[in-house]
């Protein structure tokens, strides 16, 4: 082959792989099912290149168009080394082409109602549909417990809607490297709402023990520890009658029938 035939060739090549090239960022809508995109592994083996060195996928389910193109080209931002693609629903993605759609999927949701079925059906399709995929949820509900029942049910990640940008491409590197974000907002809920508990338990005991008098709650203390009433008198320092009087007053304030119940009921009250 002579070098005028090698050159028209190489020049073809070059040819068709410029219009494959137009053709594929020319489809860029971020909604169509099927899209190509600059930089994903299918384009860069029909391109007849390496798949190595190119931008993390990611999909991005959300039902709310604005939000989701928003979102969408935020992401495909050159800085960011990610490329995107957005569907308006699980059942939409499912029909992709999920080595395009991407590892790394975002599953958007909206108000509370919306994020309990994220969380408690959309997120188990799409583990269920690729298990492989890193499933970040991406809610402006922080509640503590839809936090724990994603992760429980499979996400990598919990990104409120509140957080900076800069804040949602470092949770997502983080989750790609195989880490797990959550976010601080959320814990901080969680212990106060803990402590808001012991702090309730706390009145309620000390509203139980209000009932009874400082020396009804010495006796109390003794028969827990199962001391007869000869015993519990002499480290009172009171008569065996006054002790038997005292017992008989505490069971009638709880409905106790014997001594045994006095030391049940009352551990359950303080």
């Amino acid at each position: 082959m002579n070098s005028g035939s090698v050159n028209a060739a190489s020049l073809q090549r070059r040819s068709a792989e410029e219009m494959l090239s137009l053709n594929l960022s020319s489809s860029f809508s971020g909604d169509e099912k099927g899209d190509y995109f600059i930089g994903s592994p299918k384009a860069a083996r029909l391109m007849g290149r390496p798949a190595g060195d190119l931008k993390t996928p990611i999909a991005i389910i959300h039902d709310n168009a604005l939000s989701r193109h928003c979102l969408t080209r935020c992401l495909a931002a050159p800085e960011t080394n990610f490329t995107s693609v957005g569907y308006s629903s699980v059942e939409e993605w499912q029909q992709g082409d999920f080595e395009i759609s991407g590892p790394i999927v975002l599953l958007c949701a909206t108000g509370r109602k919306s994020t309990e079925t994220a969380v408690r059906q959309d997120l188990d399709l799409v583990v269920q549909s690729s298990p492989e995929a890193r499933v970040i949820v991406v809610s402006d509900c922080e509640e503590p417990t839809e936090i724990v029942a994603a992760l429980e049910g499979g996400a990598k990640g919990y990104i409120s809607m509140c957080s900076e940008l800069d804040v949602v491409l470092a949770a997502i590197r983080l989750v790609e490297a195989g880490g797990t974000f959550v976010p601080a907002s959320g814990l901080l809920s969680s212990q106060a709402n803990n402590s808001s508990t012991f702090a309730e338990s706390d009145t309620g005991s000390k509203r139980a023990a209000s009932h009874f008098t400082p020396k009804q709650l010495e006796v109390i203390d003794r028969l827990r520890q199962g001391e007869p009433n000869k015993i519990i008198a002499y480290k009172l320092n009171m008569g065996e009658c006054t002790v038997k009087v005292h017992v008989r007053n505490i069971m009638r304030k709880i409905k106790a029938r014997n001594r045994t119940e006095i030391a049940f009921l009352t551990n359950q009250l303080f």
